[in-house]
């Protein structure tokens, strides 16, 4: 018999192979798999690796162009975004990454917080030896991104090191709802990021959550992810709109 658990654990295992290694290109598009999930994908990674600000337009023609297909597999995952909040269409059929109020940007950072931080504990007593060491090589290189000045490798590897935590918790639909979180805050994350620059205390913190998994301190590793999360809700909550 098939479990809840091992459906939410090979769903997990499934986005955890599909987190985009940061060096790598975009790789072809696949003929097995329907062209509009497969924009739709690379759509919603640009998303949440803020490769798209607040305002930035996108464009059917261009996109299609770039990939070399049809613009209606395009328009379907344009679409598809819009659906999630992820994007806004206007009456001339355009479609943009909003510009959104600092207290909606704040509340989805609190939103986030909130969820991320009950996936941590339902990960935490999980997460293997190699896991773990993964978390912390993450952290070590998302503080050389910093040094770097290298906002996108932080990004990406941001990206990896919390969801390798949250695929973990063996809950498919909290994940889920968690990732669309991201791609609604990615735009503002990377410009916030990139505005503000990041304390040495906040630099800290990743390495601070391995450490805390690695002792099986759920409780401290929920409450840091908590704190790491709640950046945003802080910065854009201080913001006069």
């Amino acid at each position: 018999m098939v479990t809840t658990n091992t459906v939410a654990r090979k769903s997990g295992e499934k986005m955890a192979r599909a987190i985009p290694a940061i060096e790598r290109k975009p790789p072809t598009l696949q003929k097995e798999e329907p062209l509009n999930e497969q924009v739709y994908q690379r759509l919603k990674w640009a998303l949440t690796v803020g490769d798209y600000a607040p305002g930035d337009t996108l464009s059917i023609r261009k996109i299609a162009a770039e990939l070399n297909i049809s613009m209606m597999p395009v328009r379907e995952a344009l679409k598809r975004l819009v659906s999630e909040r992820a994007l806004v269409s206007s009456a001339n059929r355009s479609f943009r990454v909003d510009r959104l109020a600092p207290k909606r940007i704040s509340d989805l950072f609190f939103v986030r917080s909130s969820l991320e931080s009950t996936a941590t504990k339902l990960a935490a007593p999980l997460l293997t030896t190699a896991q773990i060491d993964r978390l912390e090589e993450l952290a070590d290189q998302m503080d050389e991104d910093v040094d770097k000045g290298d906002m996108r490798s932080y990004i990406c590897r941001n990206y990896s090191f919390h969801f390798t935590i949250y695929t973990a918790s063996m809950n498919a639909e909290l994940v889920a709802i968690i990732e669309s979180l991201w791609m609604q805050t990615g735009p503002y994350l990377r410009s916030g990021v990139s505005r503000t620059g990041m304390s040495r205390d906040w630099r800290q913190k990743h390495r601070q959550i391995a450490d805390a998994i690695r002792a099986r301190d759920t409780g401290l590793a929920r409450e840091l992810i908590e704190l790491d999360i709640n950046w945003g809700t802080k910065v854009f909550g201080s913001e006069v709109i």
